[in-house]
């Protein structure tokens, strides 16, 4: 019993961290990819106007970045985390009144990504320093777990609410991240700022010789992690955007099995981060996040020599269960390769690229898109970006040994012999 409630106890981290990032990305963000169809076809809003919807949210992702690197420095990471969840629970309710008009859902889309990225950035950083390295994995896996479980939630609450009306699936949206944001009140309350550490392998000489060298304050490894967390924004567009489309309007399949690939990319991504966490903890983060990028690589590929339902499903699942997989093996590698003090900074660096490239990339993949039929070319280009995050992912393994076998021959050089 005591080793059973010892076992629980060191879970309550990471189900609060996954309570975060459901309530901030899962729900607050994905839920509007199942709600967007609603909009429509009950006349709240036109085609256009829902698509300008979704671009404030990612705007407002962007904007959250900025705010949290602001703010981070001003007041405990807790208190970020508490209220930008209680904000993600207001949005969705603030969205059930219609009388607004186009402003207010705009304004309040704006506020729940950028609480979203608050979340995103804050959560991790708040719990993984303290977690034990052999734990750090998985904990991370069950943290970011919450994006896929969102994404799963909303497509099984919006279209069983939605059936009586918007306003339901807005309130019932907002419900459960209220509830989620009462679970976890105490934890983020009651949780302490993470006293800055050096990782002992990466602790500086007391002179420069053993130093990596760095720009803009960024060590080479974090640079090339950045690089390839990046790219993978990048990698993950075509399955997230244009997914069903491919497979109603270019391999004219019916909508119920574009809802059905849709499930399997949810179900993917529920399971994919603690199982890529339990993986990482016994492989090792490096090994973990290069064979990662490569599977998604290739699932992105996939459809490109293969269009039947066995390599759809494969193709859904694999993007799926790597896309916030890698989220969670990639911020706890940032924390082994860079360190507890520079963790929060390496991280809300790494979110910033990538919603950056996010953001670029959606636009620019649209403009490619015009007058096309095919979607072959930017699965062509997201699986490129994916295989070159996984070679960056090989070089930083290199240069993280070389630069340790650099430093432990400076720390520990050879005795000198003594004079007979």
């Amino acid at each position: 019993m005591k080793a059973w409630r010892t076992r629980a106890a060191g879970a309550v981290p990471g189900l609060c961290g996954m309570a975060a990032t459901l309530t901030g990305v899962g729900v607050a963000r994905f839920a509007y990819v199942a709600i967007l169809p609603v909009l429509v076809q009950q006349g709240w809003f036109g085609r256009e106007a829902a698509g300008h919807l979704g671009a404030a949210n990612l705007t407002g992702y962007l904007l959250g970045i900025g705010v949290a690197a602001l703010l981070a420095g001003r007041f405990q990471p807790g208190w970020l985390v508490r209220w930008s969840m209680l904000l993600c629970a207001l949005s969705l309710f603030a969205c059930a009144w219609r009388g607004g008009g186009l402003p207010w859902f705009l304004f309040w889309r704006v506020v729940a990504g950028a609480c979203g990225a608050v979340l995103m950035v804050q959560a991790p950083v708040l719990i993984l320093p303290r977690v034990a390295a052999e734990r750090r994995g998985r904990v991370a896996g069950l943290i970011f777990s919450g994006v896929g479980l969102g994404i799963v939630a909303a497509a099984t609450v919006v279209p069983s609410l939605a059936v009586h009306g918007l306003v339901p699936a807005w309130l019932g949206l907002g419900g459960i991240c209220a509830l989620l944001t009462a679970a976890s009140w105490r934890y983020w309350r009651a949780a302490p700022s993470v006293t800055p550490s050096v990782t002992p392998a990466l602790a500086p000489a007391s002179t420069n010789a053993g130093k990596p060298r760095a720009w803009l304050g960024f060590s080479g490894p974090i640079m090339l992690l950045c690089l390839a967390y990046t790219l993978n924004a990048i990698g993950y567009l075509p399955h997230t955007l244009f997914w069903a489309d491919y497979i109603t309007r270019e391999l004219h399949r019916p909508l119920a099995a574009a809802g059905f690939f849709w499930g399997c990319f949810g179900a993917g991504a529920a399971c994919g981060p603690y199982l890529t966490g339990v993986l990482a903890d016994r492989f090792g983060l490096a090994r973990t996040l290069g064979i990662g990028f490569a599977l998604k690589a290739l699932g992105v590929a996939l459809p490109l020599v293969a269009t039947g339902t066995p390599a759809l499903l494969v193709s859904s699942v694999l993007v799926g269960f790597f896309s916030p997989g890698i989220v969670g093996a990639a911020s706890s590698y940032a924390l082994e390769i860079g360190g507890a003090a520079r963790h929060r900074r390496n991280w809300t660096a790494m979110n910033l690229c990538f919603s950056l490239a996010q953001a670029g990339g959606a636009s620019a993949m649209v403009a490619v898109m015009d007058g096309r039929t095919s979607y072959a070319i930017l699965f062509w280009i997201s699986s490129v970006a994916l295989a070159v995050s996984a070679l960056c992912v090989a070089a930083i393994a290199l240069l993280h040994h070389r630069q340790a076998a650099q430093t432990s021959s400076f720390i520990d050089p050879a005795p000198a012999r003594q004079p007979s």
